[in-house]
């Protein structure tokens, strides 16, 4: 690694300046300075380029999402010349008249005041094809041409997709006045093999798709950004670090940006002129939100001891495994995990086993035949005879008699 330009690089944060680069070398963007050829790429790249040389007016470009569609669609247009007048639309749930204003605008013959209040402002899809028709015939006379990209095409609407049929059919002399591509996901394939979409279907020329980059062309890939970046010979990556990169990222461009640039801020707060297997993990864990114990200690290299076993660098849910190594930590709770499934079945069991017994309990034994048998009659009381009576009734009032005058009795039985 070189020595750092100034004393100020060495306590600067941003690792640009620490490695000496002229700029960001994996920012999310769509420069097609960056654009990296690989074979799929290449292979798109002179489809289209053959395409628009032989003035076909609409084509298919597929690929999962950051493979690298718009940036290769980017590079292609700035490959057909100066005598170009390009647009292209990002927004796939626009109108039909918003998509023409647009195209308008892009081509640069209103500004975005005029579409607002001037006389286009409240112009129907009619209207709005009747003027763009007639700027793209006057290119002829100037030799130029026109290229629309719409990406995201996946998301179009029926009847947008319609309307840019109608598009593709603008002709003067036998020549199509504007070009087409179609950027979208592999479900826009769907898409098009439907019955109402069949007429648009029929008018593709050329069908081509973005593949994964392979583990060699990510590395690729990696240090060619570095090289536009200027960073020559001042960072390498490890074999395990590029080969992580590559398995987690599945080889689609943006996830290996934002991979190697997070990694590269890792690399950054060791001082490390070589990126190793450790600080792609990091990043990994980093991205996906991981709460680890470098954040709560403060020392980054604990977390070289604890790799994630599931990393998830994005919206559409990539989780990889990256690593067989367990930490202490994690092999404890995972002991804990299974003491408390052992508990939990073995509860479950007892409780199987004690309901079986309480139910048997619950039956009463069997009673002896003897019991059954009718026991014997109380014996018959003798009623008092009426001078027991007169006598028991007189020293009960002759014991009243002798209590002393408003003495209250002391208890109840004294009541009786």
């Amino acid at each position: 690694m070189q020595p750092p330009d100034s004393l100020k690089s060495l306590s600067d944060p941003i690792y640009e300046t620490f490695y000496g680069l002229k700029e960001q070398p994996f920012a999310i963007s769509t420069d097609p300075r960056f654009l990296f050829l690989s074979a799929p790429h290449r292979r798109a790249y002179d489809e289209l380029m053959h395409g628009i040389t032989r003035d076909e007016s609409l084509m298919l470009l597929t690929g999962e999402t950051g493979s690298g569609k718009t940036t290769l669609c980017r590079a292609v247009v700035a490959a057909t010349g100066e005598r170009t007048f390009s647009s292209i639309l990002h927004q796939p749930y626009m109108t039909g008249p918003e998509m023409l204003k647009l195209i308008l605008r892009d081509f640069g013959m209103v500004s975005k005041e005029e579409l607002r209040r001037g006389a286009l402002a409240g112009a129907d899809v009619a209207h709005l094809m009747d003027v763009l028709e007639t700027f793209l015939a006057s290119l002829l006379a100037v030799k130029a041409r026109a290229i629309v990209v719409i990406d995201e095409a996946q998301s179009l609407s029926p009847t947008l997709l319609d309307e840019v049929r109608m598009l593709t059919a603008f002709e003067r002399d036998g020549k199509r006045l504007v070009q087409i591509i179609l950027c979208g996901q592999p479900m826009l394939l769907n898409t098009l093999k439907t019955e109402p979409m069949y007429a648009l279907n029929e008018r593709i020329t050329r069908r081509v798709a973005l593949t994964p980059l392979s583990e060699a062309e990510v590395e690729q890939y990696i240090y060619h950004r570095l090289a536009i970046a200027g960073a020559a010979d001042r960072i390498t990556f490890e074999p395990e670090a590029l080969r992580l990169i590559a398995e987690l990222s599945r080889g689609l461009p943006r996830r290996v940006n934002v991979l190697s640039d997070r990694t590269l801020q890792e690399g950054r707060i060791d001082g490390a002129a070589r990126i190793n297997g450790t600080h792609v993990k990091r990043a990994a864990r980093a991205l996906a939100g991981a709460q680890t114990a470098a954040v709560e200690s403060g020392d980054p290299h604990v977390a070289e001891v604890e790799p994630a076993d599931t990393i998830d660098l994005s919206g559409d849910a990539l989780s990889l495994s990256i690593g067989s190594e367990r930490s202490e930590g994690r092999r404890w709770r995972l002991l804990a995990a299974a003491a408390a499934v052992t508990l939990i079945a073995g509860g479950g069991g007892f409780m199987y086993w004690a309901s079986d017994v309480t139910e048997a309990s619950m039956e009463l034994p069997p009673v002896p035949r003897a019991a059954l048998t009718r026991p014997a009659a109380p014996p018959k009381m003798l009623l008092p005879s009426d001078e027991e009576l007169e006598k028991y009734f007189r020293e009960m009032l002759l014991g009243v008699a002798r209590a002393p005058l408003g003495e209250i009795p002391r208890d109840r039985d004294e009541l009786d």
